[in-house]
């Protein structure tokens, strides 16, 4: 089993430790930027990358992710390119909106 990109514990030190770039930042925002730095230099299959946190499939592209500042972050798996491959787009919040208004 593969180690995950970045830990709970990762994630809670960026938010609270002053000298992180993340530093006051929702544990959701940290994820999603290193999520986006993690696919510049790696191609990944993201159900791999999710499973280390408590998460909820919404539809059949859809996944949302919990995390322990109360923040959650909404992941869309887009259609597939001309390569094979997926983009993904992610939304993130510091609260539990309605998942209706998420990707309208």
């Amino acid at each position: 089993m593969n180690k995950p990109f970045i830990t709970q514990a990762q994630l809670a030190l960026y938010k609270y430790q002053p000298s992180s770039k993340y530093f006051g930042k929702t544990m959701a925002y940290t994820f999603a930027s290193e999520l986006l730095d993690y696919s510049k230099v790696n191609k990944f299959i993201i159900h791999e990358e999710i499973q280390w946190f408590l998460n909820r499939r919404i539809s059949n592209n859809i996944w949302k992710i919990y995390f322990s500042d109360e923040s959650v972050a909404y992941i869309k798996i887009l259609e597939l390119q001309d390569d094979s491959s997926r983009g993904i787009e992610i939304k993130t919040f510091d609260f539990n909106p309605n998942v209706g208004d998420v990707f309208g």
